[in-house]
C-alpha cells in the first residue's frame, strides 16, 4: 500500500539505478542496514514486485532463522524458475522438473544445481554452500543472464554451520561480476561488524543504506493517509508518532484500530480517550497484536539459565536509568556481569550505545516493558482490572503531557533540552557531537538587515557561549551571512553556533554553515536528542 511506502521511494530508486549500472557492466554492491521494524522488507518487496526484466533475474532470500537447507533449495529453485519464466519455458514448483525444463537451454547451470543438492542431501556442507554461490556465475556465462541476489538478515548465514562463511561469500562476491549483491538486516552492530571485519576486502564495495523510522512529517502523511476518512488532530497525529518512535510497523497496526474503533462507536473524529483505547487493546490485552509482539521478544531475550538479569536490566533502561554504573548499582550485580547483558543486547539489536548512554532502541517496547510488562512480574496480587486503569491513566497523561508541551514556545522547549547535556560524546546520522554542561541558557530575538529577526538561544559553557538560531521557515544564503554579521557584532567569546531549521536549509546556504563551521540541527536530528533525552517530539 502507498502509505506503507512513505519516505523510502529514493532507495527502491537508487536500487534500480544499481540494476541498471549492472547491465552496463558496472557492479556497485548494496548493504541496507536499519533496526527492526522501519521497513526493510517493505522496501526490498517493493523494488521485486516492481522488476521485470529480462535480462536481470532475481533471487530473494528472507534467512531470518533459516538453515542451510533452505539457502540452497530456494536458490536453486529461484534460479531455474526465473530462467524459465525469462524464456517462456514450462514452470514448476518442483525443482525436478523445472531442471528438465531448462536442461536443453542450460546444461551447466542444471549440473551445479544438481551437484549442490547431493552435496547438500550428504551432509557436504561447504561444497554445498560454495556450489550453490557458484550457481549466478555459471548461469551467466551460458546465457549472459545477469542476477540480482538479495540477502535479507544476511548475518544468519553466519549460523548455517558452514566455516568460514563469510569469506567464501566474500570470494564469490569478488569474481561475480555479473551479479548484484544487496545484503539487508535488522541488526545493525552484527551486520557492520560482519562488513567491516569478515567482508573487509569488499566494504569498499558495498554502497551503506541506512534505512532510520520515519521523521516526524513522514510519520504524520503515514497516519494521515493510513487513517483515510477518519480524523485525527494534528497533535494526536504528532503524539502517536512519538510514541511509536515512527515505526511503520506500529502506526500502520495502531492506524488500523482506530479505524475499528472509529467504526463500531460511529465517529468521524477520533479525539485523545478512543486513541487511548486503541493503544490499550493493543498493548495491555495480554493477546493484543503488539503486546504479543513484545512478549515473545522478552521471552526470547531472557530465554536461559542465567538471563534473569537481562530482564532486571531491560526494567532500569525502561525506567530511564542509562548509564552503566547506575545499572549496575541498581541491578546489585558485578559490572562486568551488567555488561555483558548489555553488550549482548547490543548486538541483539535491542539496545544501542551512544555515549555514555544504553537505550532501548524501540520506543513503544521500553514503554510496554515499564508500564506493563514490568508492573506484572512485580505485582504482588494479580488486579487485572486496577492494573488496566492505571495503564489507562497513564496513557491519558502522556497524550496531556504532549498536547502541554505541543503548546510551550520552541525557545523553551530546546532550553529544556540543553540543560540535559553533561559533557557527553554522541553521535547522530553518522556524525559526532560534544556537547557541554551549560551553565546558562537564555532565549533572544537577533535582528537582521530589512528588519527581519530570528529566535535565538544563547547557551554558556565554560569554554565559550553556543548560540542556537531557531527558524521555521527555511534558510537561504542570506540568512547565514546575517547570522554571522549578527554574531561579530554581540562581541562574545563564541565557541558554536548551530542552526535549527525546521524547514529546511537550501544547498547554497549549507555549504556557507559548514564553511563557517556551523552545526545544522535539523527536525530529525533534534528530536532524536529529545527521544535520546527521554523527551517528547518537538513540533514545530
Amino acid at each position: 500500500m502507498e502509505h506503507s511506502f512513505l519516505g523510502r521511494k529514493q532507495i527502491v530508486d537508487l536500487i534500480k539505478r544499481r540494476v541498471s549500472d549492472l547491465k552496463e557492466g558496472y557492479r556497485q554492491n548494496i548493504a541496507l542496514i536499519g533496526c527492526l521494524h522501519v521497513g526493510k522488507s517493505t522496501v526490498l518487496q517493493s523494488f521485486l514486485e516492481g522488476f521485470d526484466d529480462s535480462a536481470v533475474g532475481s533471487i530473494y532470500l528472507d534467512l531470518e532463522n533459516r538453515d542451510l537447507d533452505y539457502f540452497v533449495i530456494k536458490t536453486c529453485r529461484s534460479i531455474l524458475h526465473h530462467f524459465c519464466r525469462i524464456k517462456g519455458l514450462e514452470l514448476h514448483e518442483d525443482i525436478g522438473r523445472l531442471s528438465a525444463s531448462a536442461r536443453s537451454h542450460i546444461p551447466a547451470t542444471v549440473d551445479g544445481v544438481s551437484s549442490a543438492l547431493t552435496a547438500l542431501e550428504k551432509g557436504r556442507t561447504a561444497e554445498a554452500f560454495d556450489m550453490t554461490l557458484s550457481l549466478p556465475e555459471i548461469l551467466a556465462q551460458e546465457c549472459e543472464l545477469k542476477t540480482v541476489i538479495i540477502y535479507d538478515e544476511f548475518q544468519s548465514i553466519g549460523e548455517m554451520g558452514v566455516p568460514e562463511a563469510f569469506r567464501r561469500l566474500a570470494d564469490r562476491i569478488t569474481t561475480q561480476k555479473h551479479s548484484l549483491y544487496i545484503l539487508a538486516s535488522s541488526f545493525q552492530e552484527q551486520a557492520s561488524r560482519i562488513l567491516e571485519e569478515e567482508l573487509t576486502l569488499l566494504f569498499g564495495s558495498f554502497e551503506l543504506v541506512h534505512l532510520l523510522p520515519l521523521d516526524l512529517n513522514a510519520s504524520l502523511e503515514f497516519i494521515e493517509r493510513r487513517l483515510g476518512g477518519v480524523k485525527l488532530s494534528p497533535t494526536l497525529r504528532s503524539f502517536l508518532a512519538d510514541f511509536t518512535g515512527g515505526r511503520p510497523l506500529y502506526l500502520d497496526i495502531i492506524s488500523q484500530e482506530i479505524i475499528n474503533l472509529a467504526a463500531i462507536y460511529k465517529q468521524q473524529e477520533v479525539y485523545a480517550p478512543l486513541l487511548a483505547q486503541a493503544v490499550e487493546n493493543l498493548l495491555f490485552n495480554r493477546w493484543g497484536a503488539l503486546s504479543r509482539h513484545f512478549e515473545l521478544s522478552v521471552e526470547r531475550l531472557c530465554a536461559g539459565k542465567n538471563n534473569r538479569l537481562v530482564m532486571t536490566v531491560l526494567f532500569f533502561l525502561a525506567d530511564g536509568v542509562h548509564r552503566l554504573k547506575d545499572i549496575v548499582a541498581g541491578c546489585g550485580a558485578k559490572q562486568s556481569q551488567v555488561s555483558a547483558r548489555l553488550n549482548s543486547l547490543v548486538a541483539d539489536g535491542v539496545v544501542e550505545k551512544n555515549g555514555p548512554y544504553f537505550h532501548i532502541k524501540d520506543k513503544l517496547m521500553a514503554y510496554w516493558i515499564r508500564y506493563i510488562f514490568q508492573k506484572r512480574i512485580k505485582s504482588i496480587e494479580l488486579e487485572p482490572g486496577k492494573q488496566r486503569e492505571e495503564f489507562r491513566e497513564a496513557i491519558l497523561k502522556a497524550i496531556n503531557e504532549f498536547q502541554t508541551n505541543c503548546r510551550k514556545d520552541l525557545s523553551s522547549r530546546v532550553i529544556e533540552l540543553l540543560n540535559c547535556f553533561e559533557n557527553e560524546h554522541l553521535n547522530l546520522y553518522g556524525r559526532s557531537y560534544k556537547l557541554p554542561m551549560f551553565k546558562e541558557a537564555k532565549s533572544l530575538r537577533m535582528g537582521q538587515a530589512g528588519g527581519q529577526e530570528f529566535d535565538v538561544i544563547q547557551a554558556e559553557a565554560d569554554d565559550g557561549a553556543w548560540l542556537l538560531v531557531l527558524r521555521k521557515d527555511p534558510l537561504a544564503e542570506k540568512d547565514i551571512s546575517g547570522v554571522v554579521e549578527e554574531v561579530r557584532k554581540m562581541g562574545i567569546r563564541m565557541r558554536k553556533c548551530v542552526l535549527v531549521p525546521f524547514s529546511g536549509i537550501d544547498d547554497t546556504a549549507r555549504l556557507c554553515a559548514l564553511n563557517e563551521r556551523m552545526w545544522i540541527w535539523n527536525e530529525p536530528v533534534l528530536n532524536s536528542l529529545m527521544s535520546l533525552y527521554g523527551k517528547s517530539y518537538i513540533v514545530p
